[in-house]
């Protein structure tokens, strides 16, 4: 059993909040001890789709599904051609982007159906903070991404595509965005593509991304690029 305490969501939220990683076999009754202990508030839970019993355990002791996550990966990855339409370039992000990338999320998430926006005990505009910070964040802090993918339109960032190493062979898209005033034009398609020609220019052969399974429109791209589902997880909120 893998379990924490969250301070930046505790921040967020004004609330204690852990996290934790369970496994068939863990004892649910020492986390919800542990919990105690911690003075949690509330608990979010993530476990794989295929430990059914986990999750009913989980749903007995107060527990409720929040979303449904769906990874795709993309083996054996090579460059390819990525074209930009008029107006549009790609850069890398620099620290001087944070507060765009910021903007950008916080507007691009706003009500997007993940597990912080399912639990209707959580504040709304806390909630779409949550890619705004995150978003930022990746700017800043190479814990959180190792690089930006930046495509602007007119000389202003209209999307973005977090990009993390995985092991000596993987590397992870975390998270991206376009601006809403410019979906429609082929820039995720275009972000996703400049991925995958990152992750072949160092050298690297599998990509990975993950999304909610209610949120088919980049699953479509992904599919088109040849990435094949991998894996899924619930999330779960337990309040105490």
């Amino acid at each position: 059993m893998n379990i924490w305490l969250s301070e930046i969501d505790s921040d967020r939220f004004g609330a204690v909040i852990a996290k934790a990683n369970v496994s068939p076999g863990d004892d649910i009754g020492s986390i919800e001890s542990w919990c105690s202990v911690k003075r949690v508030a509330m608990l979010i839970v993530r476990c794989a789709t295929e430990q059914l019993e986990v999750v009913q355990q989980l749903e007995q002791c107060g527990a409720k599904l929040m979303d449904t996550l769906v990874y795709y990966q993309k083996r054996d990855v090579a460059l390819s051609r990525v074209s930009l339409p008029n107006g549009c370039r790609t850069r890398l992000a620099t620290q001087g982007d944070a507060d765009e990338l910021k903007r950008l999320a916080i507007e691009a998430f706003s009500g997007f159906l993940g597990h912080y926006h399912a639990d209707l005990r959580l504040a709304r505009d806390a909630c779409d903070m949550v890619y705004g910070s995150w978003a930022a964040n990746s700017c800043l802090n190479k814990q959180v991404a190792d690089d930006v993918l930046l495509i602007e339109r007119d000389n202003v960032v209209a999307g973005f595509l977090t990009l993390k190493y995985k092991g000596t062979d993987t590397a992870e898209i975390i998270l991206n965005a376009v601006d809403p005033q410019c979906q429609g034009m082929g820039l995720y398609s275009a972000l996703v593509g400049l991925a995958l020609n990152w992750t072949a220019e160092r050298g690297l052969s599998k990509l990975i991304v993950s999304t909610q399974i209610t949120n088919l429109a980049p699953q479509k791209v992904w599919c088109r690029y040849g990435f094949e589902p991998h894996s899924s997880f619930y999330t779960l909120h337990k309040w105490f």
